[in-house]
């Protein structure tokens, strides 16, 4: 179950700093970070926005793809709560996150932990449902997936931590990240060796979010899924930086 507390963590101050260092854009992250998310966030990676028609009479506003994301974010928790709560989580996670594998019975599972506030944080289909927690409550909960996760390793080794935090990494199809995912330097067991800590995987997600709303709390201006945004568009730029230090 997600603990919204840093009460059971340890604070790492250097995660925060690292964290707003990019948000920020400031050196090495010229032209990333919340100034550029405008710029660099395009989702889908190709052809036009989904339709939202099956499971909402909301029109969809925006002259691009990622003003009309921003649009759903900020309506989302309105087509959650007026709608078919499985029909809404079935396109959150097949049509606009773009992952169709999972069963009617997944999503059926997913759906009775949240209704009954027993909200899940294991490791695994951690893309999956946290999507559907952040269409739900975007103010409480970010998406988790392979490019955040990548993102977030990335951000530390770029910041040269010497007491980073390994956020565990999904398996993704996209070639530039997975060369990065593959890198011996960034490998799990070698962060490990470089006295990076390792986050037990079924509380990765619990400690993100908690990281995410303490590094929000400096960017007041902006909302919660504006950073995990900007950590999801990032992601290549930031891998490729790094293999090329």
């Amino acid at each position: 179950m997600v603990n919204l507390s840093l009460d059971h963590f340890k604070i790492n101050d250097s995660l925060i700093e690292n964290l707003k260092d990019y948000f920020e854009g400031k050196s090495p992250f010229q032209g990333l970070g919340l100034r550029n998310l405008s710029n660099n966030y395009k989702w889908p990676r190709k052809g036009n926005f989904p339709s939202i028609q099956s499971i909402s009479s909301i029109k969809i506003l925006g002259n691009n793809n990622y003003e009309k994301n921003i649009f759903l974010k900020e309506h989302s928790s309105k087509i959650w709560n007026e709608g078919s709560k499985f029909d809404i989580a079935k396109w959150a996670i097949s049509v606009w996150g773009g992952i169709p594998r999972n069963s009617n019975e997944t999503i059926d599972k997913y759906l009775n932990e949240i209704e009954n506030k027993n909200y899940p944080s294991y490791i695994k289909g951690v893309a999956s449902y946290s999507k559907i927690l952040s269409f739900m409550k975007p103010e409480e909960f970010a998406i988790y997936d392979a490019r955040v996760a990548i993102s977030l390793n990335a951000i530390q080794l770029l910041s040269r931590s010497e007491s980073g935090v390994i956020f565990t990494y999904l398996v993704g199809r996209n070639k530039a990240l997975t060369l990065f995912r593959n890198s011996e330097p960034t490998k799990t067991k070698n962060l490990i060796k470089n006295g990076w800590q390792e986050i037990e995987k079924n509380k990765c997600y619990s400690f993100y979010l908690n990281y995410l709303k303490k590094v929000n709390s400096y960017f007041p201006t902006s909302k919660l899924y504006e950073l995990e945004m900007s950590l999801f568009a990032d992601a290549e730029s930031l891998a490729d930086r790094y293999l090329k230090t």
